[in-house]
C-alpha cells in the first residue's frame, strides 16, 4: 500500500549538507509560550505551544507538532502541551526550532474548541479536518515571523485529529510547508473499533487528496482500536487514488493499543527510523546517525507496587517528562506527567496518592532517595 513520492533527493552532496549529528537532550532549552495567532477571518487568538530548541546560531527549519482529541470532551482543557515534550526533543535533536501547538479549545488555548464533526451518523470529518488546518496554518503565519525560524523550510507532524488536520494542512498548503507527518490520522472515534460514519472519514480524505501534492508519510499500526488497520489502508487508499502523494506504513502491533505509538516513548525506536529515511528522501534535515542514548528509562518498578500494576510503571517510564510517581507503604499509587515544571508534577502526583502515607519514587527518569 504505497503511492509514488514525486520529490527526491538530486544528489548524495545535497543529502549530506542536511545532516549532522545528533544533538544531545542537554542542550536543548524547552519554553512554554502563549503564541499570537492570527486566523484566516482576521480572528486573533493565543495559542499554548512549547517551544524546544538548541542554541546553534542561524535560521532553522521549523517542525510545527500537534495532537490528538479526546474521546471526553472534558478531557480537551486538561491537555497540555507538555504532553509532546519529548516528541518535540526529538526533531530539535535533528536541528529543528520544534514547536507543540494546542489548537483553539485544547488546553489553555483561548478559543471555543471549533472542530466539530457534528452528529455521528451524518459526521463531516472534512470540515472539522479543516478547521484544525486553520489553526495550524495560523500558527505557522506567527512562527515564520521569528528571525531563527527558515519559513522555507517546514514539517507539520499530526497524531490523530491532529493527523488528519495535518493531512488537510497538505491539502491546502501554506508557503514554505514542504512535508506533512501523519502518525494514526483520524476523527469520530467513540470507542475501541467503533467510528462515527466511516464512510465519511474514509470520503473525507478522498476529498483532500485532490489537491494534496506536498510529500507525506502515514504511520498506522495492526492493533490500533481508533482506526484499525482495514480502515487505514481505506483511507490511504482514497487519499492516493486522487492524487495524493504519500508513503503508508503499517508497523506491527504496539504495546496494549497502537495508536498510542507516538505518545508514549517506547515507541520511539518503531517510527524513528521512518521518519528519517522520510526526511533524507525530501531533502529535508535531520541527523546522519540517530544518537544511542535509550528512550526510555530502565529503571525497576518499586518494591511496594503490586505486580497486577507493573503496567502502569512501564506507562509511567514512557510518558513525557516533568512526571513524577506517588505510592504509599499499601501499594496505593498515581503518577501525572507533562508538567512544564517538575514540582508541578510532584504536587499532582500526591494529591492523586490521596493519603498521608504516600510519597515520592520516582520524578521524570530517577528513582528518588528512600
Amino acid at each position: 500500500m504505497r503511492a509514488v513520492v514525486l520529490v527526491a533527493i538530486t544528489s548524495l552532496a545535497a543529502a549530506a549538507a542536511l545532516a549532522g549529528p545528533a544533538i544531545s537532550r542537554e542542550a536543548l532549552t524547552v519554553e512554554p509560550i502563549r503564541l499570537p495567532v492570527l486566523l484566516d477571518d482576521g480572528k486573533a487568538f493565543a495559542l499554548e505551544a512549547l517551544v524546544v530548541k538548541h542554541g546553534i546560531a542561524g535560521r532553522l527549519p521549523l517542525a510545527i507538532i500537534t495532537h490528538g482529541s479526546p474521546r471526553e470532551s472534558a478531557a480537551r482543557r486538561r491537555m497540555s502541551a507538555g504532553h509532546m515534550s519529548f516528541q518535540a526533543e526529538e526533531l530539535a535533536r535533528r536541528g529543528y526550532i520544534a514547536v507543540v501547538v494546542m489548537r483553539r479549545g485544547y488546553g489553555a488555548s483561548e478559543g471555543v474548541w471549533a472542530e466539530s464533526s457534528g452528529r455521528c451518523d451524518a459526521a463531516d470529518h472534512e470540515r472539522a479536518a479543516r478547521e484544525s488546518a486553520r489553526d495550524l496554518r495560523a500558527a505557522l503565519r506567527s512562527l515564520a515571523t521569528w528571525p531563527m525560524v527558515d519559513a522555507s523550510r517546514v514539517i507539520v507532524i499530526g497524531q490523530s485529529a491532529g493527523g488528519i488536520g495535518t493531512v488537510a494542512l497538505a491539502a491546502d498548503p501554506p508557503k514554505g510547508l514542504k512535508a506533512a507527518i501523519n502518525f494514526a490520522g483520524g476523527r469520530g472515534s467513540r470507542g475501541p473499533n467503533d467510528v462515527c460514519s466511516e464512510d465519511r472519514l474514509v470520503q473525507a480524505y478522498a476529498a483532500l487528496g485532490k489537491t494534496a501534492r506536498i510529500p507525506s508519510l502515514w504511520i498506522y499500526t495492526e492493533n490500533d482500536s481508533y482506526f484499525g488497520p482495514d480502515l487505514a489502508k481505506r483511507m490511504f487508499t482514497a487519499y492516493s487514488s486522487q492524487g495524493g502523494t504519500g508513503d503508508f506504513r503499517l508497523l506491527p502491533a504496539f504495546a496494549e493499543d497502537g495508536h498510542a505509538l507516538f505518545a508514549r516513548r517506547g515507541g520511539v525506536p518503531q517510527w524513528r527510523p521512518l521518519l528519517d529515511d522520510f526526511l533524507r528522501q525530501h531533502g529535508l534535515p535531520t541527523w546522519d546517525a540517530p544518537p544511542g542514548d535509550p528512550t526510555v528509562a530502565d529503571l525497576p518498578p518499586p518494591a511496594e507496587l503490586p505486580s497486577k500494576h507493573h503496567g502502569q510503571w512501564q506507562r509511567y517510564l514512557d510518558a513525557p517528562d516533568n512526571k513524577a510517581f506517588a505510592l504509599s507503604p499499601t501499594g496505593r499509587f498515581a503518577w501525572r506527567s507533562g508538567f512544564y515544571r517538575l514540582e508541578q508534577a510532584r504536587a499532582a502526583a500526591l494529591e492523586a496518592c490521596g493519603q498521608q502515607s504516600c510519597r515520592l519514587v520516582s520524578e521524570n527518569d530517577m528513582l528518588t532517595a528512600r
